[in-house]
């Protein structure tokens, strides 16, 4: 097999970032004839610390000499790339890197053909960083796309794009309606309430999720981060509907390559508090510890968090919770930092009452966590990395949204899946009226997923096994990765 190589350009966030490297050590290790360059665009430290540690230590374990990393040069960002939200400045700061990118890519193709040891086959993009197709499209490379969120949604954008732009439907008009909605990878019928902030804020899908998914059509192939036995409706849906629920453009290969779990999430907490979480897991009974977490990104404000505290508390289960500073009010940019006081926020003698029990912490090293025999349960905001991990683990969830495309993926994973126990479907902290979650709820949703004999809980067991089987030699993910690469070097060579 002739060598190849593949240039990576990833999304510059933990969630995204870490599931991409992931992506390349798993093609790599499929493919001895394969290199790839991974092209970072580092958003400020005052911006984002979590990544950019991330980014230190994925650059420091993982460099090789079939994986390396190259930092795009920062730009200076302009008032108006934080006038929107903090994606819209990210994709800004992505946009101005094109220039760097193209030269880039040149530069290899200029090295490549004065020492043909190697061919460049393609450019492979975060499904946010569809904008650099563009850039490959001019020097003639195919693009594929990695989608990291799962294949229900992927097809919920490409429908709505699709009758936006063929039937100048206005796709925002979908939050109002009364009754539930049909869509293409969907069994059932989508409130209007859990319909993604991504397609019915106007602003938000006509500035960036529109034009996503107008470049999706333009790859090559779409990888997405799930697999068959966990979507088996969604993906069947891009080949058993035909054309219709997608529109006339063409729909590029789907791939299910998942689940690509970022691994190297342990490295970013430090090894004393990792060590500390850990050794105090150690010291509770199998199952019997409730892990909370809202994500890298995710924030409750504070009297969201006295209600989930008294839930804690009335439940009677031990706690693991991961609790971040919301970021400042009115403020576009800044992430969810740490608590330098947890009494700031928490109930009057919560930690005092709970001491025994229960342990609150800025950050934990989450894989590590929900691989361990003292967890029973985790309240996620149901991002997808989250909601990967925790099958392959085998911890039933209980859902807790808070943005993106998560009202969905609770919703998908309450009443399409029957894989956990929703506390809520529809929350979200873009809601200025958004009503708090009363504890009596969240108790109730706790003592539910901690259900020992649970039929949810029987449900994931089974589902976690299924995940690790399709990235065995053999399963639905090992061979349709395996599908991707033939077609990368059939078309290539």
């Amino acid at each position: 097999m002739e060598k190849a190589e593949l240039i990576f350009i990833p999304w510059p966030l933990m969630g995204h970032l870490g599931q991409m490297v992931e992506l390349a050590k798993h093609l790599i290790n499929r493919t001895k004839n394969l290199s790839i360059r991974v092209l970072i665009s580092r958003l400020p430290d005052s911006l984002d610390p979590v990544t950019n540690k991330l980014i230190n230590s994925l650059v420091s374990s993982s460099t090789t000499e079939s994986l390396q990393f190259f930092h795009l040069p920062q730009t200076n960002p302009s008032p108006e790339w934080s006038s929107i939200n903090r994606g819209y400045f990210i994709q800004r700061q992505l946009d101005s890197q094109k220039s760097h990118v193209y030269k880039f890519i040149e530069q290899r193709l200029i090295d490549n053909r004065s020492r043909p040891s190697s061919k460049l086959i393609g450019v492979v993009l975060d499904m946010f960083s569809t904008s650099m197709i563009d850039v490959a499209n001019e020097l003639e490379i195919p693009s594929y796309v990695f989608f990291t969120s799962g294949a229900a949604f992927l097809g919920l954008m490409m429908h709505c794009q699709s009758l936006e732009d063929e039937y100048s439907q206005d796709v925002s008009a979908f939050s109002n309606s009364k009754t539930a909605l049909e869509f293409p990878t969907f069994a059932n019928p989508v409130p209007s309430s859990v319909i993604s902030m991504a397609i019915v804020d106007k602003q938000l899908w006509t500035y960036r999720f529109l034009q996503y998914a107008r470049g999706y059509r333009k790859a090559k192939g779409i990888m997405v981060n799930t697999f068959t036995e966990l979507e088996s409706y969604a993906l069947d849906s891009f080949t058993m509907s035909g054309q219709s629920s997608y529109g006339v453009q063409k729909v590029p290969r789907i791939y299910s390559v998942g689940p690509v779990i970022n691994r190297a999430q342990h490295d970013i907490s430090g090894p004393v508090q990792s060590g500390g979480i850990l050794q105090w897991l150690d010291d509770q009974p199998p199952n019997s510890v409730v892990y909370i977490s809202f994500g890298s990104q995710g924030s409750l404000p504070i009297n969201q968090v006295e209600e989930l505290a008294k839930a804690l508390e009335g439940s009677g289960y031990r706690f693991l919770w991961c609790l971040r500073r919301p970021p400042p009010k009115n403020s576009i940019l800044d992430f969810p930092s740490e608590f330098e006081d947890y009494r700031e926020v928490l109930p009057e003698g919560f930690l005092d009452r709970t001491e025994m029990v229960g342990k609150v912490v800025n950050w934990v090293p989450q894989l590590a966590v929900l691989s361990h025999s003292a967890v029973g349960g985790f309240v996620s905001h149901c991002g997808w990395n989250s909601t990967l991990e925790s099958i392959w683990c085998g911890v039933p969830l209980a859902t807790w949204p808070l943005g993106g495309e998560q009202q969905l993926n609770a919703f998908q994973l309450v009443k399409e899946l029957e894989l956990s126990v929703g506390i809520t479907l529809d929350y979200s902290s873009r809601k200025k009226d958004q009503a708090l979650v009363p504890a009596e709820d969240i108790e109730r949703g706790i003592r539910k997923v901690m259900e020992s004999e649970s039929e949810v809980r029987k449900k994931v067991k089974e589902m976690s096994e299924k995940s690790r089987e399709s990235m065995k030699q053999g399963g639905s993910s090992y061979e349709s990765l395996g599908s991707l690469i033939d077609n990368m070097f059939h078309d290539a060579f």
